[in-house]
């Protein structure tokens, strides 16, 4: 590869801008300038190349991407349409299925995601040779695995069949050009990595290390993986690492999963993590998700552009003394009268900074409760009925929510109980609609909630149809890439 070449795949880490990651081993310096002749040589090298996979992967949970809008606006429990909320047309369409090839934000986040790809496949193209100590080879080899894993598992669950790209490209449109390689393939290739990763990865870092890929993502993203591939002993296998691996436990109350300083608690395998206060490392999470009109009350600068807000159907759905329900708010007051609209406490109220893109409020990708929750799914399916050790896991997590525990349920009212408390437990953290569809509910369930006279709480006024379970490749790959990839059908 040329210079040039090496700039644009990889020196892209100059583009640590507004939202990346920022943990200590994140605030190194970005790279402006890398000659091939320079770089990736030695040790600080493949981390500083690190530092710029993971400002990729900070983007994609919160650039203009908005993926919070692509998995959770998509789904029954949140709107963009609830009072007090302000959309524009890219938004409004995602939220009521009504969405074209040219939507600004399915090219972003397409655009993020192949630039995390880009980055790790450069690290990992050079690291075998370079002459780093086996253990740091290892573990950069890891991270990089696990983040392209991760970047591919949300592309192919959002559009199906992608470019499956594991080489240094001249340039991102390059990578659309090998055209679309098979879901099958693609979740070969996200098994492979993450399969490997495992084994490299640590078990942990110290403090200036948090944020960092270890066993426990790895292992707790690839139970994912078999998880909606239907897998369900493999993923029974990985959970079981997690929770018998006595690293990660739930936070006594969970309300302090949303408060200040709670980076990498005991509770948080995976964050995409931001920082307030530290030249544009913060995140823009509660400027979008405080309801429009709100600036000064609920955050104090920057906007108030309410475009993910909970629905009242999820709002519904909580059962009385459920502790979880607190983390949406009804309304704020200003000038001594009540504005219903609702919001989400766990990003509008915390961290909240300066102004827009100076927040340290972070994306939990991963919780311990989740994995506890699908553990108990998997087990249920394995052993077609709860077993001992899934309602341990499950009652874990409603013990924390206030609620009693379950017992003396069959394999069908388990079911239903554990998808039902991962819809409660992390209804905000972009697992709603991968959820739906991992357990094939998606259609039945959001058309169940469709009324004769249009019913907006949930955005979406006509039934949806099989097609839509995809969104539609970006016209902008479709074009750079012609005649390689073909748009997904319905579109």
């Amino acid at each position: 590869m040329t210079s040039k070449h090496i700039i644009t795949a990889v020196a892209l880490l100059a583009v640590a801008v507004a939202g990346t990651s920022c943990e200590d081993f994140l605030e190194s310096k970005p790279v402006s300038q890398i000659g091939e002749t320079d770089f990736f040589k030695t040790e600080a090298d493949f981390n500083q190349a690190l530092v710029g996979a993971y400002s990729a992967f900070a983007q994609v949970y919160q650039g203009n991407g908005y993926y919070s809008l692509l998995v959770d606006l998509r789904s029954d429990n949140t709107t963009e349409l609830t009072a007090g909320g302000d959309g524009n047309d890219a938004k409004r369409n995602i939220d009521e299925f009504r969405e074209t090839t040219d939507n600004e934000h399915l090219t972003a986040f397409w655009q993020n995601s192949y630039t995390l790809i880009a980055r790790a496949n450069s690290i990992l193209a050079r690291i075998d040779g370079a002459a780093v100590a086996d253990n740091l080879k290892k573990q950069y080899t890891g991270e990089a695995l696990t983040l392209r894993a991760l970047g591919y598992f949300n592309l192919v669950r959002l559009f199906g069949g992608v470019p499956l790209v594991t080489e240094p490209v001249s340039d991102i449109d390059a990578s659309y050009k090998v055209g679309r390689s098979t879901v099958q393939q693609v979740y070969a290739q996200i098994e492979a990595d993450l399969v490997k990763a495992e084994g490299f990865v640590p078990v942990s870092y110290d403090e200036s290390g948090v944020g960092r890929v270890t066993r426990g993502v790895a292992q707790s993203l690839l139970g994912q993986v078999y998880l909606t591939q239907k897998k369900y002993n493999e993923a029974a296998n990985e959970f079981k690492k997690v929770v018998t691996s006595g690293t990660y436990s739930l936070l006594p109350v969970y309300a302090d999963l949303y408060k200040a300083g709670k980076q990498g608690n005991s509770e948080a395998i995976w964050q995409a993590q931001y920082k307030s206060g530290a030249n544009y490392l913060g995140s823009n999470l509660p400027n979008h998700f405080a309801p429009t009109g709100s600036e000064g009350i609920t955050i104090p600068s920057g906007g108030a552009y309410g475009f993910n807000q909970p629905t009242d159907d999820i709002a519904a759905a909580y059962s009385p003394g459920d502790l979880r329900r607190n983390n949406i708010a009804d309304g704020y007051t200003r000038g001594g009268t009540f504005v219903a609209a609702k919001y989400i406490r766990g990003y509008v109220e915390r961290e909240t900074g300066g102004g827009y893109l100076d927040s340290g409020a972070d994306w939990y990708v991963i919780r311990y409760a989740d994995i506890l929750l699908m553990y108990a799914e998997a087990l249920n399916e394995v052993n077609k009925g709860p077993v001992a050790d899934a309602y341990t896991a499950i009652n874990q997590v409603r013990k924390r929510a206030g609620l009693s525990d379950l017992s003396g349920l069959n394999y069908e009212t388990f079911k239903a109980a554990v998808y039902n408390e991962e819809r409660l437990e992390s209804p905000f953290e972009g697992h709603r609609w991968f959820d739906l569809l991992r357990t094939d509910r998606a259609l039945t369930v959001m058309n169940s909630k469709v009324t004769a006279g249009g019913n907006k709480t949930v955005g979406i006024s006509t039934p949806i149809k099989p097609y839509q379970l995809l969104y539609p490749i970006p016209a902008l790959v479709i074009t750079t890439s012609s005649p390689a990839i073909v748009q997904n059908d319905g579109y």
